[in-house]
């Protein structure tokens, strides 16, 4: 996928391809002619803390590509470690050949205005979401099922620029199309929501089975609202801030708070007549989790591991896994598209309401103040856009 620099040079007003200068007469084409070709972005310039807020040319669509006008845009906690350039951020930036100048994000949603050469699968007017694993299509998983796991992948807003900005390219065969009754801000929630569904897809939970997530960040609380709408008979989390285990409890979880109280004892009370939960589903990525989630799980039980630790985590594995007979599972993003379709058919239908987890919304000129948000502070914080 071609990768489009800040400081490119935009096309000539007389060529045709420039996406100002486009022949269809079209309601967004007219926007961007009026915009001068410029739009914002939130952009990492280098291997540093901190990000900025720049003007940009608006890019055109290569090959094989679209050009969306963003109508929502959601911070991940990948976005997060790239704002604070941390060992977590080193470690995924360094595996997806991530450089700079790179405009951010990867959770997005909005309508597709423009389209390069041999885009057939998807057309001008459509509302999209965008799948953020981009996927060779050659490899052995990708012909067997599995793209979200290709040997030779890409990730969205890493390898290539992102979607924290008013228009972004994208791969036409990311795009997902929205389910009519589908908001921007619902569609820009659909590839997180879709991480946690595909975790609880893997948790194959069975009717009156106990689950404790641990970690309550917006992956953890999508994941409790997912269980709390099928098979799970008690839904348990676990964390160390209690604006976040409020925010799960109205949603029907039972909260513990692992900084006040000994966890591994409350929910062993709580699941006494197993000897444990049936699974725990860990969304934290810390790596202080790995002495307790053992604990918290039955012999015989599952564990499913979502969040990315930086660093090696050590495991005692006589005594955590094979004498317990534990069962574990780790997922990196969704089915494509089975997930997809799942989850938001559940959101389509209004089983879930995956918008509780918003406290924040922000427009790009207040980039700064929205990445320097402490996760203390809030769940799942947007960017939200004049369409």
């Amino acid at each position: 996928m071609q990768k489009h620099s800040m400081y490119s040079i935009m096309a000539s007003e007389g060529d045709a391809n420039n996406v100002g200068c486009i022949s269809v007469e079209h309601k967004y084409i007219k926007h961007i002619r009026k915009e001068g070709c410029i739009m914002k972005a939130i952009v990492k310039t280098g291997p540093q803390p901190g990000v900025e807020v720049v003007d940009m040319p608006v890019p055109t669509p290569g090959p094989g590509e679209v050009l969306i006008k963003v109508g929502a845009a959601a911070i991940c906690g990948t976005d997060l470690h790239y704002y604070h350039w941390n060992k977590s951020g080193q470690d995924f930036g360094a595996k997806y050949n991530i450089s700079w100048p790179l405009v951010l994000g990867h959770e997005c949603a909005g309508t597709i205005v423009a389209a390069g050469e041999g885009v057939t699968e998807r057309t001008v007017g459509q509302r999209v979401a965008l799948e953020t694993h981009i996927s060779c299509g050659k490899c052995f998983n990708c012909e067997n099922g599995m793209p979200h796991n290709c040997t030779d992948m890409k990730i969205y807003g890493t390898s290539c620029n992102g979607c924290f900005a008013e228009y972004a390219l994208a791969p036409a065969k990311v795009c997902f199309v929205l389910p009519d009754e589908m908001t921007f801000e619902e569609g820009a929630l659909l590839e997180p929501t879709g991480v946690s569904m595909r975790a609880v897809e893997e948790c194959g939970v069975q009717p009156g089975e106990t689950v404790v997530v641990n970690g309550c960040g917006p992956i953890g609380m999508l994941a409790a609202m997912i269980l709390k709408s099928g098979n799970a008979a008690r839904v348990i989390v676990t964390d160390l801030d209690d604006f976040r285990l409020g925010m799960a409890a109205r949603m029907g979880a039972i909260p513990v708070n692992a900084a006040r109280e000994d966890a591994v004892v409350r929910v062993r009370e709580l699941c006494a007549s197993r000897g444990g939960a049936d699974v725990v589903m860990e969304c934290s990525g810390a790596a202080a989790a790995y002495k307790s989630i053992f604990q918290f799980l039955r012999p015989e039980g599952r564990l499913v591991t979502v969040a990315h630790p930086g660093g090696e985590i050590p495991i005692n594995i006589s005594k955590d896994i094979n004498t317990r007979g534990v069962a574990w599972k780790g997922i990196f993003g969704r089915r494509i598209w089975n997930t997809w379709w799942n989850v938001s058919s559940l959101i389509a239908a209004k089983r879930i309401n995956v918008l509780d987890v918003v406290t924040h919304r922000f427009t790009l000129d207040q980039g700064q103040e929205a990445m320097a948000l402490k996760p203390q502070e809030c769940g799942k914080v947007l960017f939200t856009f004049d369409n």
